[in-house]
């Protein structure tokens, strides 16, 4: 009987670390993904581009601050009262966005309000299911924060896609998202307090907060150690490979490559960018499956490796070929470089940038590494359409090829295995 309540008790705690990242994951998927949606709506159409990327980037900006203070959160408050919060004011961002008019800077502060959610909630998810997650399991765990953002973004699409001709479309389209924050909030009274927080306040009461080895270090001390050092630039080289190596861009050209395949009407284009992220998905699972049986190392190289040449390839194709046979065959590289990206770096950057670490800096490094990735995808979201205007489209792919290739060298030559050993 005891040991049946045993087996029971950790199922809850299994699934309850599982919530935690799907909750978390959906949070951030669901919110970024969903904007494509709206702007595509009659409301938004006298938008400028300028606008449309201010809206947008609104999110990823809150995003990054979140990051930011999220290490100090971290420290102080602990896990579960973060993740409490910052449901909540998930809920107050979505919930504000779907009832303010759409002129621009009725929407901006309450997309960043809702992307300090995103930025908190990548930063504390993931690191309270790693410190609370069995070491056969981590990996496994670790990587249902990305299977999330995947589903989270795949529903984005799938909503705006079902709701465009709805009545209060984009406040329907908006609102939905607080959802996961509520699951989320909802959540957090049933599980417990990280073991390793609670076992770090308990000792720095005890010595009267003099030890500084059992304190969270901040950035200072971090970049003066020669171990920290070493891991913030393994962290900027995963933060390089999971932004700057042609994720977005590939996204951001899907609609014009299904349209040299000859997908081009409305609802057609539509349900083949919502067929890509259905892949996006699918094949997320791969790290899920493979993570905890050949480590992140292997996983890391094999996905960058499918990554870069997919980069040289349709670099190469752009400049080669054109018409239909460049559309099927970049349609085949597309869906390449996104299983490569969800097999390897967008998983597993969840993960490394909290494993690279020694315990005691953790919560600052995590932080500030996801605010460096933040700052990657707003500058390159930012400046890729001139990019691509002043380069064109295949010197662009190139470019995406050579960080490829320096990223995939340096993972080979210093990334170490942070598997745990069983």
């Amino acid at each position: 009987m005891n040991i049946n309540s045993k087996e029971n008790d950790h199922r809850i705690s299994i699934l309850g670390l599982s919530l935690v990242n799907v909750f978390g994951g959906l949070i951030f998927g669901y919110n970024t993904g969903v904007i494509a949606g709206v702007l595509n709506l009659p409301e938004f159409k006298s938008y400028s581009d300028i606008n449309k990327g201010i809206l947008t980037c609104s999110l990823l900006i809150g995003a990054m601050v979140g990051s930011l203070v999220a290490g100090y959160v971290l420290d102080k408050l602990g896990r579960k009262r973060p993740m409490a919060i910052f449901a909540i004011v998930s809920i107050v961002g979505s919930v504000g966005s779907s009832f303010v008019p759409t002129h621009l800077w009725y929407m901006v502060p309450f997309r960043f309000i809702l992307g300090l959610s995103v930025g908190v909630c990548a930063v504390v998810c993931p690191n309270y299911v790693g410190e609370m997650s069995p070491p056969e399991r981590k990996g496994t765990l670790g990587t249902l924060f990305q299977i999330a953002i995947t589903v989270g973004i795949l529903i984005g699409d799938i909503v705006g896609f079902a709701l465009q001709h709805v009545k209060y479309d984009y406040r329907l389209m908006f609102g939905l998202g607080f959802i996961p924050g509520l699951c989320l909030f909802l959540l957090v009274p049933n599980i417990p307090e990280s073991t390793k927080w609670k076992n770090q306040k308990e000792q720095e009461t005890t010595l009267l907060l003099k030890d500084k080895q059992i304190k969270s270090l901040g950035i200072r001390e971090i970049i003066s150690s020669p171990i920290g050092r070493f891991s913030m630039f393994i962290g900027l080289i995963l933060a390089i490979n999971n932004q700057l190596t042609g994720i977005n861009s590939f996204i951001y050209f899907s609609p014009s490559i299904f349209e040299e395949a000859g997908i081009s009407s409305g609802n057609g284009a539509m349900l083949a960018t919502i067929g890509l992220m259905a892949w996006n998905v699918i094949t997320t699972f791969i790290a899920t499956f493979l993570i905890d049986r050949i480590g992140r190392r292997k996983l890391m190289i094999y996905g960058s490796l499918i990554m870069t040449i997919s980069c040289l390839v349709i670099a190469i194709l752009f400049l080669t070929i054109k018409g239909t046979a460049l559309g099927v065959l970049s349609i085949i590289l597309l869906f390449m470089f996104i299983m490569g990206f969800e097999a390897g770096a967008g998983p597993l950057f969840w993960i490394l940038v909290i494993e690279i670490f020694p315990e005691d800096m953790r919560d600052t490094g995590s932080s500030v590494l996801n605010a460096i990735q933040w700052i990657f995808n707003i500058t390159l979201s930012f400046s890729f359409l001139q990019l691509v205007n002043l380069i064109g489209q295949s010197s662009v792919f190139f470019v995406f090829f050579a960080i490829g290739v320096f990223c995939l060298v340096t993972i080979i030559l210093k990334l170490p295995e942070t598997k745990p050993n069983i």
